[in-house]
């Protein structure tokens, strides 16, 4: 049964009262962090309280959670407070929630309202839901108090505009920055990390010719800039191997990059595929082949997701075929990554600052 509205007044005396209510009973109050979660009042709006759910199962924290309606015409601001579990309803620990429905002028107050049920002396974490070069006040203002911001580059039609306003972000405020299309992408770069850690690889590697990436393109409401998990993949690998980008093209949902090393020429192509069975955006397999004929596959088990099947082959011999396995959860876990990563990666940043100079990835968005 959803909690009633209360003035914003009564959001601490009423949790005092809940958790006096609890006295006696199982339930332990934690609180790791303040998370702040910010989202306009649309479909996507249930996918991020999924989010907070996964986060606190793992980081019990006072959760803020605001939600506006950029369309009404009308001045809203309620709220509610509740005690959220940190898993199951069985659980034994719980957070407050603190929820904030607004739309019109009120939503000028959402700072001076949340302000003082910030938890002191602990990390604030804001994951804003919208694209954050889109101009907000309220961003201005959450943005001041973040130790970290997070991100979701789902919600930009314009990548490497999207690109410039976290680099200007982290330059200017110096908070650490999230993206969680990155976070959905770990699993694989800690597979060609492992794979390709000896000299030996490395340099097979290094001598790669051709790349293909396949990804799936099935769009859902809370998904339909499927590439950029494929994207990034293939921005982080290109530039850790210093490979510079030369030509940029895209036919439909498939894109192509061309990239110079110093072995020659490298050809990255990204493919879309659709499963309904699979997480929009998934890269499902990569394919790399290099100029003496080496072969690395990776690809998922379309049954079992989760299962990445290795297979590396030569002219001469093809070697047993391995299977790697990812988190079951690694698409519901994206949040919970970032959060447990100190820091900004130096990685992403280096992604980022490629991404802002790849104009022709607007032409392909629009």
């Amino acid at each position: 049964m959803p909690a009633a509205v209360i003035s914003p007044g009564e959001i601490q005396p009423e949790l005092d009262r809940i958790w006096e209510a609890l006295e006696g009973t199982s339930k332990t109050r934690a609180s790791l962090f303040n998370l702040i979660f910010y989202t306009e009042k649309r479909e996507r709006e249930k996918y991020i309280h999924r989010i907070a759910q996964n986060v606190i199962e793992k980081f019990p924290s006072r959760v803020i959670f605001i939600t506006a309606d950029s369309e009404s015409s009308e001045d809203l601001l309620e709220t509610r407070v509740s005690v959220m579990p940190a898993g199951d309803g069985n659980s034994e620990i719980a957070c407050d929630l603190i929820e904030i429905d607004v739309a019109g002028a009120s939503k000028e107050r959402i700072p001076f309202l949340i302000l003082p049920h910030i938890l002191p002396d602990l990390p604030i974490y804001v994951t804003w839901g919208e694209d954050p070069s889109r101009s907000d006040p309220l961003f201005e203002q959450l943005q001041k108090l973040a130790t970290k911001l997070i991100f979701d580059s789902e919600t930009t039609d314009d990548l490497p505009n999207f690109a410039r306003c976290l680099l200007n972000l982290r330059e200017r405020l110096g908070c650490d920055i999230s993206d969680l299309n990155w976070a959905r992408i770990e699993s694989w770069r800690n597979l060609l990390s492992s794979t390709f850690y000896t000299e030996e690889r490395l340099n097979q590697l290094k001598n790669a010719k051709t790349i293909q990436i396949l990804y799936n393109a099935h769009e859902t409401s809370f998904t339909c800039h499927t590439q950029i998990q494929a994207l990034y993949l293939q921005g982080w690998l290109s530039s850790r191997m210093h490979w510079q980008l030369e030509s940029v093209s895209r036919k439909e949902m498939e894109y192509s990059f061309t990239y110079r090393s110093e072995h020659g020429p490298v050809t990255i192509v990204l493919y879309p595929e659709n499963h309904l069975n699979m997480k929009s955006g998934n890269v499902i397999s990569l394919d790399l082949t290099t100029r003496d004929q080496n072969h690395f596959s990776f690809g998922r088990n379309l049954e079992r997701p989760h299962q990445i099947s290795m297979r590396f082959s030569t002219l001469d011999k093809c070697a047993i075929p391995l299977t790697y396995l990812f988190e079951k959860a690694e698409s519901g876990q994206s949040l919970v990554k970032e959060i447990s990563h100190k820091g900004t990666s130096l990685h992403y940043m280096t992604l980022m600052q490629a991404i802002q100079a790849i104009e022709e990835l607007r032409n392909c968005e629009s």
